[in-house]
């Protein structure tokens, strides 16, 4: 495939646009995330570190961009941690039930947070487009 081809968008099943290049992602996150919907045992905790901190880092820009009212998420296990907004809520675990929270797989009782989970905002639906500017299918590009 020609290189200027990997940065032409595409538009993902959910109406948003994308480089070429993430179709590649998406299939793992498409892969990881549905082994685990079919409840065959395979839970976030199968999820390999690479994986969880890639999704992360692409789950979380969203939030970030449209001040979703989390002020950092903390990835225990992988070092990692990711500042948000200032003011709001702070949770906190290994990256796989982070990332089981903020995609709706989990419940937020299994994070360490600043509030009762049940006070923790409801993390939006997944995926959304992971960096700010990537359009809607039908945006003028």
């Amino acid at each position: 495939m020609p290189a200027p081809a990997w940065e032409r968008l595409v538009p993902a099943l959910a109406g948003w646009r994308h480089p070429t290049w993430y179709v590649l992602l998406r299939c793992l996150r498409e892969l990881e995330t549905h082994h685990l919907d079919l409840d065959t045992g395979h839970g976030t905790e199968h999820w390999p570190d690479a994986y969880v901190a890639r999704a992360l880092d692409d789950t979380l820009a969203t939030p970030r961009a449209h001040s979703f009212p989390l002020a950092s998420v903390e990835a225990v296990d992988l070092g990692r941690a990711w500042s948000l907004a200032p003011e709001e809520a702070s949770v906190a675990g290994a990256g796989h039930q982070v990332l089981g929270w903020l995609t709706g797989r989990t419940p937020a009782d299994a994070l360490t947070a600043d509030r009762p989970a049940r006070l923790l905002p409801l993390p939006s639906a997944w995926p959304q487009p992971p960096l700010p500017g990537w359009g809607h299918a039908g945006d003028e590009r």
